[in-house]
């Protein structure tokens, strides 16, 4: 159930991040596309505009022409010298506007070769009405007056079919312009919908993945609060098994060596030696099975611990260890070396439980005529070189705490298996124990979310690491 869940959730982290992903670079590349097709719009709407800027200037100088040639046929007709002053009026206001088409049309080569042509014509025409103005009244007038006269009309024709023709041009630019305007908007509009509807269906997955992960997570939740309820049992059960262990069956135990001393001292001289084999298997088989229920009891004790966790340094613990394994210490005439050991938050009498199990071990399996040393090492270390490590822990620090004996050691097919409660790797009468303390080592290393493994060689020593984690909040 547990790794279904961690594919499960795997795929669905994938599936979000694979989502979010598509997402953010649909919605960039349309917002690029966007800005490109604004760009276009406001391009387009400036030419717009511009255009008809142009299609008023040259409005602005048809009419200017229309008014000049109003007013010089006024004057020649009417001998009215106000129109002449009007006339010259005209004609510089004429000339500016031409001018300010210049600038009007110097983005269009066909327009600005137009208006190179209506300059030329401007001044012919602005020539050929001051000679009409100076000339006086029509009806004294020569024949070159009337050629000038008839000329002034032509060049008053040729400069409306210029006009006429760059208003065509144009207009024609014009719809082409707001035909592309249009198209633009349309796109834009188009965009703004797209984008739109690539967040709600980017929002409404996400959304709807959520809550089905809110979903799971309920029933996980409740899947967990019913295990911890069971736990929580299973502890209790264990507490009761614990204080029967340690008061109703020690009891019995108590009486068959009480029971079996008496026979002894009682009848010791009349008893014959197979009694008293007897009488001694019964005695060693009561230890035993004492020793057996103590270990238990010591291990019953690791899986459900009271105490709350201190920050302390692990020197403290390994000293009372060393405290407790004085004597055999001494015996034995055992040499420790110990790097410094860091502060960490524990539970002390644990990690007390822990160095003795491993001192006591380094201790007890060596050759008769071998001085035991016992190196203990120190290194802060990543998670990611821990085997079999969570994937949530491979990035934080660890401390790494390596017992090296020189002891006879053990095969490598046995470094899980020694680990395993009552699993002996020798016989009883070469090496007391009852094969619980390296399982009570590996429960107080689970308890403080650490990991412990085993190296070794037959008749070369073993060593034992326990990587503790460096954070408090993993303690």
């Amino acid at each position: 159930m547990r790794l279904l869940r961690s594919i499960t959730e795997q795929k669905l982290s994938w599936f979000i991040r694979s989502l979010l992903g598509i997402s953010l670079l649909l919605i960039v590349g349309l917002s690029y596309s966007y800005h490109k097709i604004n760009k276009q719009l406001i391009y387009f709407s400036e030419k717009v505009n511009h255009t008809q800027r142009v299609i008023s200037a040259v409005k602005e100088t048809s009419s200017g022409l229309y008014e000049i040639t109003f007013l010089t046929n006024s004057f020649l007709f009417l001998r009215d010298t106000t129109y002449i002053n009007k006339s010259l009026a005209a004609l510089s206001e004429f000339t500016r506007i031409t001018s300010n088409l210049d600038t009007l049309v110097s983005d269009n080569t066909v327009q600005k070769q137009r208006i190179h042509i209506l300059h030329k014509s401007v001044d012919v025409f602005r020539e050929q009405s001051m000679v009409l103005l100076n000339a006086g009244e029509v009806s004294n007038q020569s024949d070159s007056f009337y050629i000038t006269y008839k000329q002034l009309g032509v060049e008053a024709t040729y400069i409306r079919k210029l006009l006429s023709d760059m208003t065509d041009t144009e207009n024609m630019l014009l719809q082409n312009r707001l035909q592309s305007k249009e198209n633009y908007s349309k796109q834009i509009l188009r965009y703004n919908w797209l984008i739109m509807l690539v967040a709600v269906i980017f929002l409404s997955s996400a959304f709807l993945l959520l809550d089905r992960e809110l979903g799971r997570n309920k029933l996980y939740r409740i899947e967990l609060e019913n295990k911890i309820e069971a736990l929580a049992r299973s502890n209790s059960e264990l507490e009761q098994f614990a204080y029967v262990a340690s008061h109703d069956m020690q009891e019995p135990l108590r009486k068959i060596r009480s029971f079996a001393d008496r026979i002894r001292i009682k009848f010791g001289a009349e008893l014959p030696d197979e009694v008293n084999m007897m009488l001694g298997k019964i005695d060693s088989s009561s230890r035993r099975l004492q020793s057996l229920i103590h270990d238990l009891l010591s291990f019953s004790r690791t899986v459900n611990s009271g105490s709350e966790a201190i920050r302390l340094n692990l020197s403290v613990p390994l000293g009372e260890a060393r405290s407790n394994l004085s004597e055999i210490i001494r015996e034995r005439n055992v040499t420790i070396h110990c790097d410094t050991l860091p502060d960490l938050e524990m539970h002390p009498g644990q990690i007390t439980q822990l160095f003795q199990n491993l001192l006591s071990n380094a201790i007890k399996y060596q050759k008769p005529d071998r001085k035991p040393v016992i190196s203990i090492h120190h290194e802060l270390v990543t998670g990611e070189i821990i085997p079999e490590i969570k994937p949530a822990y491979q990035e934080l620090h660890f401390h790494k705490i390596r017992v090296i004996d020189n002891g006879i050691g053990f095969k490598e097919e046995f470094s899980k298996k020694i680990f395993v409660i009552f699993q002996r790797l020798h016989d009883r009468n070469h090496f007391e124990g009852t094969g619980i303390g390296l399982a009570i080592c590996k429960r107080v290393v689970s308890n403080h979310n650490g990991y412990i493994f085993a190296e070794s060689a037959e008749g070369e020593g073993a060593c034992f690491t326990v990587y503790l984690p460096a954070d408090s909040s993993l303690s």
